[in-house]
């Protein structure tokens, strides 16, 4: 069977319309804003105003630390070190990592805040809920559950974070994509039932009328790395383990309109004898990119092809 080129024409002039519409319509420049700052930490190293993200806890924007830096001369840098001093959770000058000074790897001298579910002082700052950061227990990747079947949750003690409130004009439903570099430092490790500090990036949305999390939206928490190994004897100003190398973290999220805070922080686990600590670098939030998959490829093709039909019909 064939079809001849007239009447295969409306039907390419239809798609070179409706194809070129739609990358007009993509490439709006109202379709898709979004409003944050800093995320290189380097226009402002002060954790308020217009450094664009709030501290809380053990924070700071600096450069190398522990001896570890990646772009240009700041960082954004979190641990959960308790201060010199008695205060909330860290009484009687408690050390958090024996072999050091007390205080040593606290950044502003004050106090974690507590991520106990009972308490999760840190997750409300977060917009989070008080169980989102009980990550199931495992060994070798199998998950562990009680005698009767039920999960088994590593039990989220103190932690400290950063934090941004980021606003997303989202007309035309484009996914989101988030990009950061990250690397976490640790003097404590893994005992058998999984009881790690970890790294974390949190999403929530806010009502931007009550302040308050918008429960239409299931937050995200996602572990960037685990402590592992033994726990060494601490010394010197460095963390002793650095568990992965300055690595790039980059995922696409499907996110309406609205105002989300993103978080980034770290959580102690279990017991609070070491500290662990992240850093970051490179924040970015944009659309993802317009990728030229093959539908598009046949839609702009048949385009093509029609507008050159509808260019010979108005030279008759």
């Amino acid at each position: 069977m064939s079809i001849s080129l007239s009447k295969f024409a409306p039907i390419a002039i239809f798609a070179s319309l409706f194809s070129l519409g739609n990358l007009i319509t993509l490439d709006s420049a109202n379709a898709y804003s979004v409003d944050f700052s800093n995320g290189d930490f380097q226009s402002s190293t002060s954790l308020d105003g217009p450094a664009g993200w709030t501290g809380t806890g053990s924070t700071d924007i600096g450069g190398t630390y522990s001896g570890v830096d990646f772009n240009g001369t700041n960082q954004g840098i979190i641990t959960t070190a308790c201060p010199s001093g008695n205060l909330t959770l860290c009484l009687n000058d408690r050390n958090d990592d024996p072999g050091t000074n007390t205080g040593t790897f606290n950044l502003r001298t004050q106090d974690q805040i507590s991520a106990s579910p009972e308490i999760a002082a840190l997750q409300t700052q977060l917009g989070l809920s008080a169980n989102d950061f009980s990550i199931q227990r495992e060994i070798d990747g199998t998950p562990l559950v009680d005698t009767e079947g039920n999960p088994l949750y590593r039990l989220p003690k103190e932690g400290s974070a950063i934090f941004q409130d980021i606003t997303i004009t989202n007309d035309n439903n484009r996914n989101t994509q988030i990009t950061f570099n990250w690397d976490f430092l640790t003097n404590d490790g893994a005992g058998s039932l999984g009881d790690k500090d970890f790294g974390f990036i949190s999403l929530a949305k806010i009502d931007e009328n009550t302040g308050q999390p918008d429960i239409s939206f299931a937050p995200i928490v996602i572990s960037l790395e685990d402590s592992t190994g033994s726990i060494p004897t601490a010394s010197g100003n460095n963390y002793q383990t650095n568990t992965s190398p300055y690595a790039a973290f980059s995922d696409d999220y499907d996110l309406s309109t609205g105002q989300y805070r993103v978080g980034f922080g770290v959580i102690d686990v279990d017991g609070v004898g070491n500290s662990s600590a992240l850093l970051i670098d490179e924040f970015l939030v944009e659309d993802v990119p317009f990728e030229f998959t093959p539908s598009t490829g046949i839609g702009l093709v048949l385009g093509l092809i029609g507008l050159k039909k509808l260019r010979h019909r108005f030279k008759k």
